[in-house]
């Protein structure tokens, strides 16, 4: 019999969202691709694989327990972020009391960066570094044949109670060999998000980002980019549509339009395939342009999400963002002369920010032509030029992020970036003020209720004003 893994996305409540955690479940709830794509890869090979979805389905300590005693796994696996660690550790060690002969592995942006460190817990027997499909085959693989773990490129594991890094896979570089996310293993109906209309999947056709944004870090794509084929995408589309009756696709790249041939032959290839569904993209406002947008358009894309990140020339500056306050405004009117929605990122209570940078980030967040802005409060993430540089000057102590994996730091509060002009009280009136600022103003809001046409966009305004009213608190 063949060894059977089970793939979990546990609960990964944490407070670095800009709303806060009660209200992010209203807001959104999506798959996990990256699981989704390894167990395709397991299911292809012929190994039985299950994912289990705790988030979606609420499921913790004993129920959740009870559902991987359930499955009977010989292998488990986690995805786990860096700030959702301390949850995903929890629940290893729970995976190791409902099935205490599993083999139990940890993936995700979190290993790539403190691998030694995550696998000092002793319920856990691996960490898988980079892509995971290539490693996490091997690793089922030798675990069906008995075979050594101890040298597997791309994981971090321990030998003779030591722990050993050991080398680096190569990044996946050829993306249309992998086969289509195992949508099918996931409540793939349960999943919503706010102004999106239902059925849904979300979708990844690069991975990685060109772009080298100081408070950024890509570290678990590979610190560059790589593109999945016009045709292999167009492929993927077709099945959510024809076979699933998809309304709208999310696409989870973090630059869509970085290479226009590719996105105009995507957009071409939708009107071929006849295919009928909405989609909405992220991207930067210095990477589209008139004939890209009218494209996307026809093709029917809807939404368009645009990391703006701060109002003030000096902050993007410091951000190493790479686009003016003048290309913003034109971008973000152009899309919306062109019949998007659209929708503003932003970040407040950066390096070297003071209260007058932060009202032009308001300020211009409210001038422009936007439908739905998402503020946050600067967090130096790990392996982030900001986090290097927030460190040096003293704003962060010690290696934070790494005391954070060992569980020594407390999970309630993350750095920010305390100066004279603010303490962490007023960060979070200034992000309250930034939201209430934005969303409150009664041309806003009369826009917002003149646009009602079925009673989903009624769920929709109120479940948004149930968030606006929990981040006055």
């Amino acid at each position: 019999m063949k060894p059977k893994t089970l793939l979990v996305k546990y609960n990964e409540d944490t407070n670095i969202r800009p709303i806060p955690d009660q209200a992010e479940k209203t807001l959104q709830v999506y798959p996990a691709l990256g699981i989704m794509y390894i167990a395709a890869v397991l299911r292809q090979e012929g190994f039985p694989v299950e994912i289990l979805d705790a988030h979606v389905y609420d499921l913790y300590g004993a129920d959740f327990q009870k559902a991987v005693a359930d499955a009977r796994p010989h292998i488990i696996g986690f995805t786990s972020t860096t700030v959702g660690w301390p949850n995903v550790v929890e629940a290893a060690r729970l995976a190791r009391e409902a099935v205490p002969e599993a083999f139990i592995i940890v993936g995700g942006p979190q290993l790539q960066i403190y691998p030694k460190e995550s696998i000092s817990f002793p319920w856990i027997d691996m960490a898988v570094t980079g892509d995971g499909e290539e490693t996490i085959l091997e690793i089922v693989k030798r675990f069906d044949g008995g075979g050594s773990m101890q040298d597997i490129l791309g994981t971090c594991v321990k030998v003779d109670g030591e722990v050993r890094l050991n080398p680096p896979r190569q990044w996946t570089r050829k993306l249309d060999d992998l086969p289509f996310p195992a949508v099918d293993l996931t409540p793939w109906d349960k999943y919503h998000a706010l102004t999106i209309e239902k059925p849904f999947f979300n979708m990844i056709t690069t991975r990685g980002c060109p772009y080298k944004c100081s408070y950024c870090s890509q570290v678990y794509a590979g610190d560059t980019i790589r593109y999945r084929s016009a045709e292999n995408v167009l492929e993927e589309m077709e099945i959510y549509v024809k076979k699933y009756g998809a309304r709208e696709i999310i696409m989870f790249d973090e630059t869509f339009t970085v290479k226009k041939t590719r996105v105009m032959k995507i957009c071409e290839g939708i009107l071929e395939r006849k295919l009928k569904f909405g989609f909405d993209v992220r991207t930067r406002v210095d990477c589209v342009d008139d004939e890209m947008l009218q494209a996307l358009k026809a093709a029917g894309c809807k939404r368009i999400h645009f990391g703006i990140e701060s109002g003030s020339p000096r902050i993007l500056e410091a951000m190493n963002k790479g686009i003016t306050v003048d290309k913003i405004k034109e971008t973000v009117t152009l899309a919306k002369k062109r019949g998007f929605s659209t929708r503003g990122f932003f970040m407040i209570g950066y390096l070297d920010e003071d209260m007058s940078t932060y009202k032009e980030t308001l300020d211009l967040s409210q001038s422009l032509p936007l439908d739905y802005a998402s503020y946050s409060i600067t967090t130096p993430l790990p392996h982030t030029g900001l986090y290097r540089e927030a460190m040096k000057r003293g704003y962060v102590d010690g290696d934070y992020w790494r005391d954070y994996t060992l569980l020594k730091k407390d999970r309630s509060t993350f750095p920010h970036i305390i100066t004279e002009h603010w303490d962490e009280d007023k960060l979070r009136k200034m992000l309250s003020r930034a939201y209430s600022g934005f969303y409150l103003r009664p041309k806003y809001v009369w826009r917002r209720i003149s646009s009602i046409r079925s009673w989903q966009d009624i769920q929709d305004l109120m479940s948004g004003l149930k968030i606006i009213r929990l981040l006055q608190h």
